[in-house]
């Protein structure tokens, strides 16, 4: 599985979760690219480099966890703007996770349960 078929099949799995109220997630896109409407263009920036992929809030009893999850395909490894990224978030008391295409459902539901 690649990361962009992972990407997809965590997107659902958190949208139905989403759905029934147990969580809040949304995507980070990172990097910048050209919007185009009808005859104008314009530049879009996303989130910094080395933001993770996914946001999670989590209510836990009267508290919310705050998770970020980067997503790698077979193989894939952290960058160092990633790891530091990682450093930045944890240090603020957030949790962050590297989710792998093997066991990606098991281990996802350990994360948020």
């Amino acid at each position: 599985m690649n990361e962009a078929e992972l990407k997809r099949a965590v997107s659902d799995y958190l949208q139905y979760q989403m759905n029934l109220g147990v969580l809040y997630w949304d995507r980070l896109p990172s990097g910048e690219w050209i919007e185009v409407r009808g005859n104008t263009r314009r530049r879009v920036r996303g989130c910094r480099e080395g933001t993770a992929d996914i946001l999670v809030l989590k209510k836990v009893w009267f508290l919310s966890r705050t998770i970020f999850l980067e997503l790698k395909g077979t193989g894939g490894k952290q960058s160092k703007e990633q790891k530091a990224f990682q450093i930045l978030v944890e240090s603020q008391s957030a949790e962050y996770f590297l989710i792998y295409p093997e066991g990606w459902l098991e281990n996802l539901e350990g994360i948020l349960s």
